[in-house]
């Protein structure tokens, strides 16, 4: 059977070329999945993070409550696949209505608020048959057991009142003591707390945390001063 011949006007393609063409196509076929990759991994990471922030929302009390999820790692795909993410970082407020509902949910009655960068309760005394309105400022801090310590650092008589209530007030009673891990997923620690203007701001981080969602629905529990005892401190 005779060759067909050449044209030399349309030369066939060497095998070098046919070969720098393919790994050309392939090169351009695997940029085109990894930048899909990169966008489903993108948009999963930012629908989780809104998920979970709507959650946390949703589980402190309050109507002045902002939220802020951070989910880190390399690939959200592969850390949904093993089940579990490797590094959460969360930040959330809570306002003067939810702190207040805290305080009365532990059997506090004083009305707690937020105000010019400070916590204080409202209560009132009885001084010589005069009932006397005072306002006991409060710090806020964190313990090993999962609560929110609202300590009393000062007292401060109610308006037009001129006495000193230090003498008739116990400062070491005075605080405000409500469990706060309730307000997160158990795999989730609180690490901090701060009073940023008319809130509370908590900042928390997790480890592991659960990408199921019946796992992920446990809530956090405050522990007794008698089991943190016996236990280490968690990290």
């Amino acid at each position: 059977m005779a060759r067909r011949p050449v044209d030399p006007r349309n030369p066939k393609p060497s095998v070098g070329r046919r070969i720098l063409k393919a790994i050309i196509g392939l090169t351009v076929a695997a940029a085109m999945l990894a930048g899909a990759f990169v966008l489903i991994d993108m948009g999963l990471r930012d629908f989780a993070e809104t998920r979970a922030e709507a959650e946390i929302k949703r589980r402190v009390p309050g109507k002045a409550v902002g939220a802020d999820v951070t989910i880190n790692g390399f690939s959200m795909l592969m850390q949904v696949a093993q089940g579990e993410l490797d590094d959460v970082d969360v930040t959330f407020t809570l306002g003067p209505e939810g702190l207040d509902r805290l305080a009365q949910n532990a059997g506090y009655t004083g009305d707690v608020s937020i105000a010019d960068g400070a916590v204080a309760v409202a209560n009132e005394i009885e001084v010589l048959g005069t009932v006397i309105p005072f306002s006991v400022a409060l710090e806020p801090t964190l313990d090993e057991t999962g609560h929110l310590v609202l300590t009393a650092v000062g007292v401060t008589a109610g308006d037009a009142v001129d006495i000193d209530l230090s003498q008739f007030v116990d400062l070491a009673t005075a605080g405000v003591k409500v469990c706060s891990a309730s307000l997160l997923p158990e795999s989730i620690r609180l690490t901090g707390v701060t009073v940023d203007d008319g809130a509370l701001e908590f900042t928390a981080h997790g480890s592991g945390v659960p990408t199921n969602l019946d796992a992920l629905s446990t809530r956090g529990e405050c522990l007794t001063e008698e089991t943190s005892a016996g236990e280490a401190p968690a990290e």
